[in-house]
């Protein structure tokens, strides 16, 4: 009789096999092998093969240096059953249509992980392609989608949710869930006493609020209006600098937009600049806010890797920021699209360095409690509940 003792993870990204080694995302890597570490057992990463170009943030490893196994499977997970065969549990990606067979093809146990709701894909196919033909079209196969997905949630052993809108949309349609934020930052990236007293009193000097933005400059993440709360803010006569970080199609009509503006001795974009090495210490050293004017729903890691930061947030009432601000006092939100909102709200605090600071203090702690490893060991216990281990 086959031990059945192996975590099978699907991920949602693909993989490309390149001589000895893999090709593989970066991130994805890091969340397998602490699955491995913690896991207490073999762990197998099956995953279907793509083209490099599709793994935005990827590099080579070779086979020999990976604490886990990577074996691929066809686009339709046909083959998972010989893979699973020793399977204690099977983690899928609830979110890729092409896993939801997944529990009809093994006899292991299946826990999805999901991220978006259906409200959530509407929003983003509305924002995407307005009102077009093609959107229609996305907008049917996305409902009739979301029935199988249900089906196959009802079918299966288990739900992980990242953030609380999906643990609000399919808390019903599981067995077990549970409800996670996500976060890459681990215990030793939270920021230090010593840093958060240094920003709390910078706060309170009363300078100009050091205001951050950080992530795709895309119409989905409102980008596009990052600037105008800018222009609310320099009306109302609130002292500030916004630095924002990242890339995308909104870069050019932003940088025009500043410049329109004279706002250029207070708004810079930077591009993208490297998370570890250069953005995770600037937001403990020298940010006091960030902006979020994310229109979507989706559980953006943004959130508690900023909180880890010791940074509260001022963003948009998205059911995700939402689901953040429940965990405790680090932030406000506003009524969506509106910049003039944003800018009241951020004058607010910039006038009450007292409640700033205590934000801050609000946010370290909270992010403290949902860092890398702290989450991952509360998924691989509830991963181990399931598996009877």
């Amino acid at each position: 009789m086959t031990m059945r003792d192996v975590l099978v993870v699907m991920p949602s990204v693909p993989a490309a096999a390149r001589g000895d080694g893999f090709f593989l995302d970066i991130k994805m890597v890091e969340g397998l092998a602490l699955y491995a570490r913690l896991w207490g057992g073999p762990v197998r990463c099956v995953i279907r093969a793509g083209d490099p170009a599709q793994i935005a943030f990827g590099r080579d490893y070779a086979a020999a240096d990976l604490p886990f196994e990577v074996a691929f499977i066809d686009p339709d997970a046909t083959g998972i059953g010989a893979l699973t065969r020793d399977a204690a549990v099977v983690l899928a990606a609830g979110d890729n249509h092409r896993d939801l067979p997944v529990p009809g093809l093994t006899d292991a146990p299946v826990v999805f992980i999901i991220e978006y709701t259906l409200k959530t894909r509407l929003r983003i196919i509305a924002i995407e392609q307005g009102r077009s033909l093609a959107a229609l079209k996305n907008a049917v196969w996305t409902i009739l989608t979301e029935r199988r997905r249900r089906r196959a949630f009802a079918g299966s052993a288990g739900l992980q949710a990242n953030g609380q809108p999906g643990y609000d949309a399919y808390r019903r349609s599981s067995p077990s869930i549970l409800r996670y934020f996500d976060s890459r930052l681990t215990d030793d990236q939270q920021i230090a006493a010593t840093a958060l007293d240094a920003k709390q009193r910078a706060m309170r000097t009363g300078k100009p609020l050091r205001i951050v933005f950080s992530g795709r400059l895309e119409t989905m993440k409102g980008a596009d209006h990052l600037v105008r709360v800018a222009v609310e803010l320099r009306r109302a006569g609130t002292p500030f600098t916004l630095d924002i970080y990242g890339d995308g199609v909104l870069r050019p009509a932003m940088q025009q937009a500043i410049v329109a503006a004279g706002l250029g001795d207070q708004v810079v974009l930077h591009g993208k600049v490297p998370f570890d090495a250069v953005l995770v210490p600037l937001m403990k050293e020298r940010v006091d806010l960030f902006l979020c004017c994310h229109r979507q729903d989706d559980p953006s890691c943004t959130y508690l890797e900023t909180l880890s930061c010791g940074v509260p947030i001022v963003g948009y009432d998205n059911a995700a920021f939402a689901g953040v601000l429940a965990l405790g006092d680090v932030g406000i939100a506003v009524a969506m699209d509106d910049p003039a909102a944003a800018a009241r709200a951020i004058a607010v605090l910039a006038d009450d360095r007292g409640r700033l600071a205590a934000m801050a203090d609000a946010a370290a702690a909270i992010g403290r409690d949902h860092s890398f490893e702290r989450t991952f060991a509360a998924r691989i216990d509830h991963l181990k509940a399931i598996a009877g281990r």
